[in-house]
């Protein structure tokens, strides 16, 4: 039999009765070339070669050992797409899941599933077959319908496994989740948007004022500090930055606060902090830029889903218990549903949290017994204060691999030798970046 047929008749098994926008991912089949148009002009590059072969040493689900500079190309395609869009990283992360499901990121060409065609296999009435094939129409389209079926904006913070599947109505829901750290392991690969020139760290001082200092990303400066006239009224014992203009904090009391940030040009202000709830005995907590804000009280991980940017007690909720064990001494979100922490004996730890609330963790490093705070706005970057007051900062060349050795630091070059005396900081995501 033919390849063309064996696709086919495999493709037969998984599709009867299938009313969805795909049915059987062609990734089910195996990792083959499918009959595919190129994604680019001139197709991949010397470039894309290379990422290829970086990425097959990190990659872990149906991609593992089988990117090709082909496959980086059409990614790049998707990915500039959506970035054009204004959607953000975690629409990218989104996109290019359901390419790696539903065509292993091939521009298939031939309706091996029912007339689907395509890197997100449309079915025909999606639009045209020359529309169907070509990267950028397709991408935008499937775009088009995640944000029809997810008008309430729910596709920001839903498990990413389940906006494909709403998106996609596939007969196997399942399969998408599988591939999502694999989606964001190529997304950090091909990052082409430039990570912002300022980091924004906020910061509280044990009087109740509060900082805010700006970092220069590419070189490590710090560029400004503005300390507050302003005071919270308490000390606080855990922060949280959700934007520019909204940070977290509790009190001893564990009450909840919002602190509206009014303005910090040239200075720092803040209205009276707002109490949101009680119950907040949380020694740490972190905001991923993406809907979840994470908590440690006592070594028990919590998170939690945030929907407005300036929340009320009703925007904060569906708390869930991750794992208990978590003995941290500082806790910080590196992405979306990804964390980083120096444990209480010095060792520097990533965690991904899956949509279960089951999670997946690595050592990056055993010799971080020095600091005593770490934030990350993203990008990979690090930055971690210790006692004495020093600041240092890091670039993680792949936040999403789970392992250490291309973590690069800057000891010789830090941010600042001494004079950080804030007793809490917190960074504010590149995703929520304003």
């Amino acid at each position: 039999m033919s390849l063309k047929k064996t696709l086919l008749a495999a493709v037969t098994i998984f599709t009867l009765g299938a009313t969805a926008a795909n049915a059987a991912p062609l990734s089910d089949m195996a990792v083959l070339d499918f009959p595919h148009d190129p994604c680019v002009a001139g197709g991949p590059t010397a470039a894309d070669n290379a990422a290829a072969a970086r990425l097959n040493n990190v990659l872990t689900g149906k991609l593992r050992n089988a990117m090709n500079g082909y496959r980086v190309s059409c990614a790049r395609v998707v990915l500039d797409t959506v970035r054009d869009s204004g959607l953000g990283q975690r629409a990218e992360v989104i996109a290019i899941t359901t390419t790696i499901v539903e065509s292993l990121i091939e521009n298939v060409n031939e309706e091996l599933d029912h007339d689907s065609l395509g890197l997100f296999q449309q079915r025909a009435h999606y639009g045209t077959r020359a529309q169907r094939l070509d990267p950028v129409w397709s991408t935008n389209a499937f775009l088009d319908e995640m944000l029809r079926v997810h008008s309430d904006g729910s596709w920001r913070t839903d498990p990413i496994g389940k906006v494909c599947q709403a998106t996609q109505r596939s007969a196997f829901p399942e399969r998408y989740e599988k591939e999502v750290a694999d989606a964001q392991r190529i997304v950090a690969e091909l990052s082409s948007a430039p990570i912002p020139k300022t980091v924004s760290i906020y910061g509280a001082l044990a009087d109740g004022r509060m900082t805010y200092s700006t970092i220069n990303s590419a070189n490590g400066n710090r560029t400004k500090t503005l300390v507050s006239s302003d005071n919270l009224g308490f000390t606080p014992k855990a922060m949280a930055t959700l934007n520019f203009n909204t940070v977290l904090v509790t009190s001893p009391a564990g009450v909840l606060h919002r602190v509206d940030i009014i303005t910090n040009n040239n200075s720092l202000h803040f209205n009276p902090p707002v109490p949101i709830n009680g119950g907040w005995t949380h020694d740490m907590l972190t905001y991923d830029g993406y809907g979840h804000l994470y908590g440690i009280a006592g070594s028990t991980l919590m998170s939690y889903v945030v929907s407005r940017p300036k929340p009320s007690d009703v925007h904060i909720g569906q708390r869930a218990v991750i794992d208990t064990g978590f003995t941290m001494r500082t806790l910080t979100a590196t992405g979306d549903d990804w964390l980083l922490g120096v444990s209480t004996t010095g060792v520097l730890r990533s965690y991904r949290i899956k949509p279960d609330n089951t999670w997946a963790g690595a050592t990056l490093g055993d010799k971080w017994a020095g600091i005593d705070e770490i934030v990350s706005p993203g990008g990979g970057l690090y930055y971690g204060k210790t006692r004495e007051g020093g600041m240092y900062w890091y670039l993680d060349q792949n936040p999403y691999d789970l392992n250490g050795s291309d973590l690069v630091g800057h000891s010789s070059d830090p941010v600042d030798p001494s004079g950080w005396t804030q007793i809490l900081l917190s960074a504010q995501p590149f995703s929520t970046a304003t």
